[in-house]
This record gives structure tokens, sequence and C-alpha cells, in this order.
């Protein structure tokens, strides 16, 4: 953010220029494309003037053509070593090269120095911060946090209002176990994340996440569950977009015993377009091997397509999501579908304590095979509804309350159902 913009620009006397003038007033404007058209165009026959090279760095800070920026604040304090203001966009604009040490070495000198002004001392300081932090987290940064959750869920297993339902493949209705009609109770969660990422030069970097959720019912422990993610990841900037390649896998434990794993390789891009939209994609090719029946073994891909838009105090994104699992038998290949989601996403800072998030999605699900009992190919539509609020009271804690709804419709009776959970959340990280 440049909280200097405009009284560093209205502070200093340029010369009496109209060009400056237009590019100051256009830089002081909302439209930084425009801003940064005008410094472009006006660079030939300017460049290498301390003055306008100030507005220059400014306009080049506004689109991100941070090295372009750099190149212009180092020709003004080379030339102009007392312009403070100048000093502090050069150091933002290491911080923004991921020159951390460059931006801690000007922004202790600048603080030290007495004639800063107030305003742009606080500014400097946190920067100074910012880079500090940074620049440790180079080395090895480690986080880790635990939390415990008490909920209500209304329906655990996922299963059908129905108490009989008719099957084509016997001709005759069929009365349902206890087992696979809805059941609901009240359960205990426990978790625990571990995240670290390694930076192995100024555009590239290790990232790790695992994470481990115990999700304990009061009343029905057959359906208890522990499920581990864990994810490896290798980012890497380039001048047009960054770019991740790595491998995921999700164990699952239900009742006690080992059920499942999904695991298999992520391949991501994104693009940063300005301050506002970024576009990301994200694809991921594996398999899932179940361990308790191994006809629900599928072959696994999917790619999602996002769009995100930030404001101040907003975050919007929107995404496509494309999936398919295949199954690895003839047996079983009723179980192949494809599946389309279409995700959206609001959060809203309330302020540094408080963030709003909903979340709003519909998907389609087609199964590719007809279904041996039922002689028809499953077709299942399902929206899903979630909103939380969280309070952040410290650095090391925050509290959540989350209520999340499921509508299932399928031309199947017994795969159509209802959900509702609530669950209030604590979490210490360190």
């Amino acid at each position: 953010m440049l909280l200097f913009a405009s009284s560093a620009i209205n502070a200093q006397t340029f010369r009496d220029n109209s060009a400056y003038a237009a590019l100051s007033k256009e830089i002081q404007s909302n439209d930084a494309s425009r801003a940064w058209q005008l410094a472009t165009s006006l660079e030939d026959e300017h460049l290498g003037d301390p003055d306008f090279d100030f507005l220059y760095g400014i306009a080049a800070l506004k689109v991100k053509e941070n090295e372009f920026a750099v190149y212009a604040f180092e020709r003004v304090v080379a030339n102009k070593p007392q312009w403070l203001d100048a000093q502090y966009y050069l150091a933002r604009a290491y911080h923004l090269m991921k020159n951390y040490h460059a931006s801690v070495e000007i922004t202790q000198s600048l603080i030290n120095i007495d004639a800063i002004s107030p305003k742009l001392k606080a500014s400097t300081e946190s920067l100074n911060r910012q880079s500090s932090v940074a620049l440790n987290k180079q080395s090895l940064f480690i986080q880790q946090s635990v939390n415990m959750s008490l909920g209500y869920d209304s329906n655990i297993n996922a299963g059908t209002s129905e108490d009989n339902i008719y099957l084509p493949f016997l001709d005759q209705e069929i009365l349902l176990s206890e087992s696979s009609k809805e059941n609901s109770d009240s359960y205990l969660g426990l978790g625990y994340q571990l995240s670290g990422t390694k930076a192995l030069t100024q555009s590239s970097k290790l990232t790790f996440l695992g994470s481990g959720k115990l999700h304990r019912f009061f009343s029905e422990p057959e359906f208890n569950r522990i499920t581990l993610r864990t994810n490896v990841q290798y980012h890497k900037d380039f001048e047009a977009f960054s770019a991740n390649v790595g491998f995921r896998a999700v164990p699952l434990w239900l009742d006690g015993e080992y059920y499942r794993t999904q695991y298999g390789a992520t391949f991501g891009l994104s693009k940063t377009l300005n301050q506002q939209w970024m576009l990301s994609t994200q694809a991921f090719v594996g398999k899932t091997k179940n361990d308790i029946n191994k006809l629900l073994n599928t072959d696994d891909a999917s790619i999602q397509l996002s769009a995100q838009y930030l404001t101040q105090k907003w975050r919007h994104v929107l995404s496509l999501i494309y999936s398919q699992e295949e199954s690895e038998f003839v047996e079983s290949q009723h179980n192949s579908k494809d599946i389309n989601t279409i995700n959206y996403m609001v959060n809203f800072a309330i302020n540094q304590q408080w963030l709003a998030t909903t979340n709003i999605a519909f998907q389609h699900q087609a199964y590719q095979h007809e279904h041996p009992f039922f002689l028809e190919k499953q077709k299942d539509d399902m929206w899903l509804f979630s909103s939380s609020i969280q309070y952040k009271d410290s650095t090391n804690w925050t509290y959540q309350l989350s209520a999340n709804m499921q509508d299932k419709d399928s031309n199947l009776a017994l795969f159509s159902y209802q959900r509702a959970e609530i669950n209030l959340s604590a979490r210490m990280s360190f």
C-alpha cells in the first residue's frame, strides 16, 4: 500500500512542468494503469531527472512493476540523498523484490534520523518489522497450531430420510437398516497443523503443510474418523507468473480402522494482474486406494480455475472445478463419475479482530455407468452453503463459530439427503 504517495508528492516542490503535474494527478487518482501509461510515455524525455524519477517510481509500484521502481528510486536517492520519502519508497521497492536485507538496512537508517516526520517514521518502522520478519522466514519458517471444536451434525453418515426404497434389480421394496438412514449426533473435534516455508532463492521456495483431525461422536462411535493431510510444494516466481508443483496425500481412518488414502501430484499457475485481480489454476492427478474394499479404488483427476478480487476489506473468489473419478475395476465401473462445481467465497474483514466468511457452491455429479441395483445412471445435484465469524483475540488465540448446510438431490432416492452442522472452535497458534 502506498501510504505516502499523496503527501510525498504534495510536499515536494516539483519544477513548473505540465507533464509532471499531469503525472502527479494520475498517480493520486484510482486508475493505476493510466498513471503508468503516462509515466512510460514520458520516460524518453524525462528519465534521469530526480523529480520525474520519483513520480515514475510511485507509478511503477502502483502496477507492481517493482523492478522499474527500484531503478527509479535508486537514481533519486543517488542524486538527492536527503530526500527521505524517496529512501522510504526505495526500501519498499526492495521489500517487494524480496531484497529484505536492503530494505532492513535503509529503514533502520531512516528511523535513526531526527528530522523524519512522525507519519513517515511510523510507516518506516512498520516496513522495517515486515522486512525483518520476512528475512527471518527466508532461512526456515515453522508455524504450528492446535484446535478444539464442539459441534452438532444433523446427518453424520449422509443417510437418506426414507424408511425403505424400491430396487428394480429385485423388483421389490427393501427396508433400510438404521445405519443407512439419517443419523444425528454431537461431536468433539481435535486438530493439529504444522506448516513450514524454506526460501531457496529470492524467487523460489519449498512449502510443507501437514494436518490431522480427530472427529469423535458422543453417541455413534462407529462414525468416528481421523483424517491426515500432507502437502509438499515447490514454488517459483517468474517475471510474468508464478508456478508450483507438489505432492499431496490424504489418508482416512473410520472407527479406528485404516480406510483409504488419496494421493497424487499437484500443478499450479497464478498471475497477478494488478492490486485487485489475480487469476490462478490448479490441477491434480492421482489415485484413491481403499483398504476396506479394493473395488472402490479410483483414478482421480481435477482442474480448478479461480479468479480473485481483493479490496481493502473484501476478498472475493470465484472458482470453477472439474473432477473425474474412474474406477480401476470393471465390476465397480458404476462408481465412475464426472463432477462439475462452481464455488463462490467472500471474506469481509470487519476490523483487525473480526473476520466474516461465506461460501456457496453448486455441484453436479454424473455417473458414467448404470447402477447394478437401480438399473440406471445416477445423477446428483448438490447445494453447499457455509458461513463463519472469526474473532482473533491475540497473536496466538482465535475463536470461530461456523455453520454448514448441504442439500443433495439424486434421481436415486437412496442418495438424496439434507445435512446441517454447527460448531464452535478455538485455535492456538505458536
